[in-house]
């Protein structure tokens, strides 16, 4: 059963990596052109690096994308997600809105934990998609220390996607020397590993990791027959399988940038741009040889001069560089090039790569120096039409399954045990981004809101009726969910109902002491009388 196993695994290996071979090549001068210290399939015999990248226009575009695009997707200041129940019968209830915050709230806690690598491993991620059109993220359960998130290199990674064309294949390749071995095996480690471990740790070992859904999945089972992806760890040294395990969540996303019809990997803005990056790279080239050339150029001498060797020295003294009438004999070669026109050429060249990566788009997000507020509004509805193609892939392949998989440790650990009732037979969970991307896809309705708000309120300045119009409580609400304002100082509709009884309350009793008032004082004043009358005072 051990070798059916292993047998069956190292086959789809070898047909996944030949699935993904037409690919490489691409990847990898992508990668020497906009990083160069990502060149991950070539090798230099030497192991050095040879520079050929002779311009820095696509290097400083994916920087500026990933910034962007994370300060969009996945903004360190805010909570860009939450979660909210599916089923619109128990939305409104208050116990399942302060469970499912407690729940955000510890998701948050968790993946911005100092030890997690959220934050830095997602700068990684997203530089690997603006590369390769994809990047592989791992979420590990650490035991004993939270949740561990990891960008694993696109090199150790080969995808396979089910009849939707989502990623649900993943076998990832690397390498572990025999001490990191034991380490992360533990007592599954083999001998030879143990052994190494003691004598040579720094003997390496090459390993397989292939997740993909278990097709015999027993789902009555306790056990990881039960789950619903299939975990195998391989040693590729001897084709030894470590163990078998499963998951519940695949623990590997592989979000693509843009997805291709018919192709498992993602296209990429290096990829898009790849021929005008190597032709710019060209121009660079060009352009710094031809200023060598205009600044030190060759020299063409007589065959008279005796110190000809000692032209282009500074300060030199050259003996019989001139004849009898004081001409030199030496003059420079003129080559003609039209340095202008390569730099606009250069120009040009420089803002199509630009463009596939976005940086005019992101560039114009955040100069609203001399707009109106009208202008902004509507730029940004338009950019966010423009990034919703991108962002809605990015999240429904990395954010999406990212969170079901927190969800999923966190429920194992048992801090998601005290479920409300409702939520828990009544609906499931969806979850909501609230990163500035989705905003500003939400801008135009909760803008229109408050314009038809103000201008309402302008028209009762003349007709106050019109107000009757205006759910002012649903209003406020709305404006309050799209701001994500905890629910914890908003008062629920059972609480406002009451706050309103009371209130009604308190002006009848209120009126009816008003109109008591006058009463009391005729009763008085009449008492008064009487007793004037009494006392026989006219």
């Amino acid at each position: 059963m051990t070798e059916t196993r292993v047998e069956y695994v190292t086959k789809r290996l070898s047909a996944l990596k030949e699935k993904r071979r037409p690919y490489e090549k691409y990847w990898d001068r992508a990668a020497e052109l906009c990083a160069v210290n990502s060149k991950i399939y070539v090798k230099d015999n030497d192991k050095r690096i040879i520079q050929r990248n002779f311009d820095g226009t696509a290097v400083n575009a994916l920087t500026m994308f990933v910034a962007s695009l994370k300060s969009i997707l996945i903004p360190t200041n805010m909570q860009w997600a939450r979660l909210k129940p599916s089923n619109p019968r128990v939305e409104a209830s208050d116990d399942i809105k302060r469970y499912l915050e407690y729940v955000n709230n510890l998701l948050f806690k968790m993946r911005y934990a100092p030890k997690s690598n959220f934050t830095s491993e997602s700068t990684t991620q997203l530089r690997q998609m603006g590369i390769y059109g994809q990047a592989a993220w791992l979420v590990e359960d650490a035991a004993g220390s939270g949740i561990k998130y990891r960008s694993v290199p696109m090199n150790e990674v080969y995808c396979d996607v089910n009849k939707d064309n989502v990623i649900d294949v993943v076998y990832r390749t690397y390498e572990l020397n025999a001490r990191q071995a034991v380490q992360e095996f533990g007592t599954k480690a083999t001998p030879q590993m143990i052994e190494r471990a003691d004598k040579t740790p720094d003997r390496k070992f090459k390993f397989l990791h292939a997740i993909e859904p278990r097709l015999d999945r027993n789902p009555k089972a306790k056990d990881y027959t039960g789950m619903r992806f299939a975990s195998y760890h391989i040693c590729l040294d001897d084709n030894n399988l470590i163990y078998e395990s499963g998951y519940r969540v695949n623990p590997y996303m592989v979000p693509r940038y843009e997805v291709m019809p018919g192709a498992v990997y993602g296209n990429s803005p290096a990829l898009k741009a790849l021929q005008d990056i190597l032709t710019i790279n060209e121009i660079g080239k060009t352009t710094l040889r031809s200023a060598q050339l205009s600044a030190n150029p060759t020299i063409f001498t007589s065959s008279d001069i005796r110190d000809a060797s000692r032209i282009g020295q500074p300060g030199a003294i050259v003996k019989g560089a001139l004849d009898a009438n004081g001409r030199p004999l030496a003059a420079p070669m003129q080559y003609g090039s039209n340095l202008q026109i390569t730099l606009e050429m250069q120009q040009a060249i420089r803002e199509i790569i630009e463009k596939a990566f976005l940086v005019p788009l992101f560039q114009s997000l955040t100069d609203v120096k001399n707009a109106t507020a009208y202008e902004v509004q509507e730029r940004m509805q338009e950019k966010a039409l423009i990034l919703a193609p991108t962002s809605e892939l990015i999240s429904a392949e990395w954010l999406v399954p990212n969170i079901e998989r927190e969800i999923d440790i966190l429920a194992s650990y048992g801090y998601l045990d005290d479920v409300p009732d409702a939520l828990f037979y009544d609906g499931a969970i969806d979850i909501e981004f609230e990163s500035p991307a989705v905003h500003m896809q939400q801008a135009a309705s909760i803008n229109g809101l408050m314009e038809w708000l103000s201008n309402v309120i302008g028209m009762a300045q003349v007709n106050p009726a019109v107000l009757d119009i205006v759910n002012f409580e649903e209003a406020a609400r709305a404006i309050a969910d799209y701001k994500g304002v905890a629910s914890q100082v908003i008062r629920t509709p059972e609480e406002v109902k009451a706050l309103g009884e009371q209130r009604a309350s308190q002006e009848q009793a209120a009126a009816l002491l008003a109109a008591a008032q006058p009463v009391s004082q005729a009763v008085k004043n009449m008492s008064e009388a009487g007793a004037v009358n009494a006392n026989g005072i006219n």
